[in-house]
């Protein structure tokens, strides 16, 4: 499947929307998709938003195929070290099949390649590592990325995610030494 990697535009986000919505009501979790329809609005309101990395992945007629989108993460700094993956989301079909794991659009590899160009693009910015809340077998099989407590991170009250689902990648070494090493949701007032 062909589709290349940009940079969202304004006239992109009506229809990164529906796909939002439609890529989160229709997994296999059904995740709240009224919640994350308008979630990507909200982070672009945050004073952590960086636009550079919010990316679209476009098929070869201009069809939206995927969306992911970083902010930067304090860990008792202002967020200049590390990035967070907010959200990722690739097209859901109407023929998608979660029993059988047929999809059109899924597990074909645009949402591992939207990750892999936005951390590019994050060390390229000078961010030094990454953070992301999701499924094991995605983000630690795929993606390369370990479990946080591996790196001597932890977390605080704010955040409710589970330990088995945290994951952080470093994208220089020592990627975490100019932070606290503490993961905390308390300036992330669009999160919830």
């Amino acid at each position: 499947m062909e589709f290349k990697i940009r940079r969202i535009t304004l006239q992109d986000y009506g229809n990164i929307r529906m796909l939002d919505r439609e890529a989160f009501g229709c997994n296999e979790r059904g995740s709240d998709a009224d919640f994350h329809e308008r979630f990507a609005d909200r982070i672009r309101k945050s004073d952590y938003y960086i636009p550079e990395l919010e990316l679209v992945a476009a098929g070869d007629s201009g069809l939206l195929l995927g969306h992911v989108i970083f902010t930067a993460l304090p860990m008792g700094d202002r967020g200049e070290h590390v990035v967070w993956l907010d959200s990722l989301s690739v097209r859901h079909d109407e023929e998608d099949d979660h029993s059988t794991k047929r999809y059109k659009y899924q597990r074909k590899g645009i949402g591992t390649a939207l990750v892999k160009n936005g951390m590019k693009l994050a060390a390229a910015l000078g961010y030094t590592a990454c953070m992301v809340c999701g499924n094991p077998s995605v983000y630690r099989e795929k993606m390369g990325f370990k479990n946080y407590l591996e790196l001597g991170i932890v977390k605080d009250e704010t955040v409710d995610d589970p330990d088995w689902a945290i994951f952080a990648k470093e994208l220089q070494y020592n990627g975490f030494e100019e932070t606290d090493k503490v993961l905390s949701f308390q300036k992330y007032g669009f999160m919830h």
